[in-house]
């Protein structure tokens, strides 16, 4: 571990926490692509990985795949560092609005921002999934997990976490 992977580590993951909007699912591609394409600190299929098991444990997304990231390009240290990378922005920028809430909440023009937002988010998730079903969907077993998956997902209360572990295990299942 050298100072200069900590602090590559904290810019990185802050500039991703800097421009990442939606929340931590949408985060994801963005995340992607500064890791896996820009800075190649992990494979696809790795961050596939970390993404499939984050998922299945409690809390945002992001920090779980930035600490995981983190961890595996210089250990724990690397693990904080791309972790508060992450958080800063978004806690700094929270704290400062925070105090501006009272007065903007009722705007039409923020609330119609906002509703311009969420259509945004949603096409990051979709991109997400579209740029990562290659690497996923990898013959017809893998095809139905995904599709049983997201029709459980859809049709069902099941907790995506149980679908997760029952992906895994039906993938063990066949060996895949």
């Amino acid at each position: 571990m050298v100072l200069k992977d900590l602090v590559a580590l904290l810019l990185s993951f802050a500039k991703t926490g800097a421009v990442a909007y939606g929340g931590g699912p949408s985060m994801v591609p963005v995340l992607k692509a500064e890791v896996v394409e820009r800075r190649k600190w992990i494979e696809v299929d790795d961050f596939m990985d970390a993404l499939a098991i984050g998922n299945a444990l409690p809390g945002p997304i992001v920090t779980k795949l930035s600490a995981a990231i983190g961890y595996r390009k210089a250990g724990w240290c690397g693990a904080f560092a791309a972790l508060a990378g992450i958080i800063l922005p978004s806690a700094v920028a929270l704290l400062v609005l925070m105090g501006f809430v009272s007065l903007v909440k009722d705007n039409p023009t923020v609330g119609s921002m906002l509703r311009g937002l969420r259509p945004v988010v949603v096409a990051m998730l979709a991109y997400a999934a579209w740029d990562m079903a290659p690497n996923a969907l990898k013959g017809h077993a893998t095809i139905v997990i995904g599709v049983v998956a997201l029709a459980l997902m859809i049709l069902t209360p099941i907790h995506p976490a149980l679908i997760i572990v029952g992906g895994a295990l039906v993938g063990m299942g066949l060996k895949l």
